[in-house]
């Protein structure tokens, strides 16, 4: 980065243009409107002094409804260009503006180019540091800036995927990150199919989601072995979200039912969440499909590293241990206790971020939750907590590229892979849920009904299917979808 001072941003013409705009200058003079010298000037369109209105004429009389906010025209003269030759127009205090990063353009360059103050600009390169280093950045990137009129930087913002962007505000004398989400909305799909060679194999066949596998390997795989038990000829049906955001696919959501028949047995699940919106996946006699550690305690969009002794680290750029599993999920994304048992750490360290470490009952397990963006409310060291219970959110804090959870779980004091752990089933649904979950599993046995073999296709009447909360008299009272009738 180099520093630059007020006055020099101020300069409206440089000794290194002098010559290249002498025809302009000879013009100008003849006009009786050019000013000699350099002011210093703190206006609004980056010019000042007594040529202040004069220019202010040329800028409406050359004003060109169709250029966007986006440069800062430091050199007045560029308005008497044609508007074929100029570039669109940057007024501070218009809100946040989108910057793009040009070809070799610095982070402070383009912020500077915006009018923004050095200080102003250092402060926020501080107080980002441990969030992200402003000094690298690619050309193409997008950015978010809102420069008030006296020069001030009053917000940079990024999206960190689809779904999840920051702001860093200016609060005081420094910046406050501010983490958001845009709203998607969520589509039901239902997918059929055939098994030839693998899972994976026949859902990119039939043009689905390839993450469905990771999915369902996460509900049925503790009783079957995707990788040595499936035959072929064996057929699933799966009914799980999309989330769109603008007409766009954002991501696949989470697996509501699924069915898989293997070797002629039929093996079915459900999501259904208990009395506090805990979700679980069971079969419908009740059964618990997760066992006492989930294999993936938050719903993610696909894993984006896997456990490994030996993995290029994606920040640190060298090659070391990835003693866990990422998931990638937006940010602000639930996580969620794996078992029960009570919390030995949640604090923040610098490259794992802010993480929560868990001491199950059984003591012989201990999990974290690496890179959160923040902890659930009231948790801290001897917390107690439940399987299924908020302990945190996704976030990108530490040595992170982007919003995911970097899930990690040891046994006897040495990590393992939680994808490959063999455990005792965990609850089963309880007596008092018990109406409401008979219901749930006519309900999904008439959506798998309604599923045939063949591509995704769009089920918009199960939008439904799961409430947001629980209420059994309403429940019941509810209908099944058009054309679709219960199984027997």
């Amino acid at each position: 980065m180099h520093r630059q001072d007020s006055t020099t941003r101020g300069n409206w013409i440089s000794s290194s243009s002098v010559l290249g705009l002498a025809g302009l200058v000879l013009l100008a003079v003849g006009a009786g409107i050019l000013m000699i010298g350099s002011p210093r000037h703190d206006s609004v369109n980056g010019v000042g002094g007594p040529a202040e209105a004069p220019l202010r004429s040329i800028l409406a009389a050359n004003a060109d409804p169709v250029l966007r906010p986006g440069v800062l025209v430091t050199d007045p003269r560029e308005l008497w260009l044609a508007p074929a030759e100029r570039g669109p127009v940057f007024r501070r205090d218009e809100g946040p503006l989108e910057m793009r990063i040009g070809r070799g353009e610095t982070f402070y360059d383009a912020v500077t180019a915006r009018g923004a103050a050095h200080e102003e600009i250092m402060a926020l390169v501080r107080a980002c540091k441990g969030f992200r280093n402003l000094s690298k950045v690619r050309s193409g990137e997008l950015f978010r800036v809102h420069v008030a009129p006296d020069g001030g930087l009053q917000s940079v913002g990024f999206d960190l995927d689809e779904e999840s962007f920051v702001d860093w505000i200016r609060e005081g004398d420094t910046y406050v990150r501010h983490n958001g989400t845009y709203p998607v909305q969520r589509r039901i799909k239902g997918i059929g199919g055939t098994i030839e060679l693998s899972l994976y194999a026949s859902l990119q066949d039939q043009g689905a989601p390839l993450a469905l596998a990771a999915k369902l390997n996460d509900i049925l795989g503790w009783d079957v072995d995707f990788n040595r038990d499936l035959r072929r000829g064996d057929t699933f049906r799966i009914v799980y979200e999309e989330l769109w955001k603008d007409d766009k696919l954002v991501r696949t959501g989470v697996i509501r039912t699924a069915e898989l028949v293997n070797r002629g047995q039929v093996r079915r699940a459900l999501r259904f969440e208990d009395a506090e919106g805990r979700p679980g996946y069971y079969d419908p006699a009740g059964k618990n499909l997760q066992k006492q550690l989930m294999r993936a305690p938050v719903e993610y969009s696909r894993i984006s590293s896997g456990f490994s002794y030996n993995r290029l680290h994606p920040v640190l750029k060298r090659w070391m241990p990835h003693l866990g599993v990422d998931y990638a999920a937006p940010l602000g994304t639930p996580v969620r206790a794996a078992g029960d048992g009570t919390v030995v750490i949640a604090t923040s360290k610098r490259g794992n971020g802010r993480y929560v470490q868990i001491r199950h009952t059984n003591r012989e397990y201990e999990t974290y939750y690496l890179h959160l963006s923040r902890f659930a409310k009231d948790l801290k060291k001897g917390t107690k907590v439940t399987q299924g219970q908020i302990v945190g959110y996704v976030g990108a804090s530490g040595y992170a590229t982007g919003p995911h959870l970097d899930y990690r779980v040891k046994k006897s004091g040495r990590f393992v892979n939680p994808r490959t752990l063999k455990l005792p089933a965990a609850a089963p649904v309880s007596d008092a849920l018990r109406e409401v979950f008979a219901l749930e599993v006519d309900r999904c046995n008439a959506t798998l009904a309604a599923v045939t073999t063949g591509p995704p296709v769009e089920l918009p009447a199960l939008a439904t299917l799961h409430p947001p909360a629980w209420d059994a008299g309403e429940y019941a009272a509810s209908e099944l979808p058009d054309g679709v009738r219960a199984a027997n």
